[in-house]
C-alpha cells in the first residue's frame, strides 16, 4: 500500500506545474486580447484598407506602382525634386 506523504509529495509537484501553466496560459491570452484583433476583425479592417486603396488608386488620387524597381524610380524622383 501506497503512503499517503508520498503520494502526496509525487502528485503535488504535477499539480502545481499544471495550476500554474493554466494561470500563465490565461495570462498570456488576456494579453493578447488586448494587443491584437480578434483574426475575423484583422482580415475585416484589411480587406476594407486594400478595397479602400484600390478605390482611391482607380479614382487617380493614388498611385500604383507594378514593382518594386518603378517605386524606387519614383522615390528617386522625388529626392531630386527637393
Amino acid at each position: 500500500m501506497v503512503n499517503e506523504e508520498q503520494l502526496v509529495e509525487q502528485l503535488a509537484p504535477r499539480i502545481e506545474e499544471k495550476i500554474r501553466y493554466k494561470i500563465v496560459r490565461s495570462i498570456i491570452d488576456a494579453l493578447e486580447e488586448q494587443f491584437y484583433p480578434p483574426e475575423e476583425m484583422f482580415r475585416e479592417e484589411f480587406v476594407k484598407s486594400v478595397e479602400e486603396a484600390e478605390k482611391r488608386v482607380k479614382e487617380g488620387k493614388a498611385r500604383s506602382f507594378k514593382d518594386a524597381d518603378e517605386l524606387n524610380e519614383f522615390l528617386e524622383s522625388l529626392k531630386t525634386e527637393e
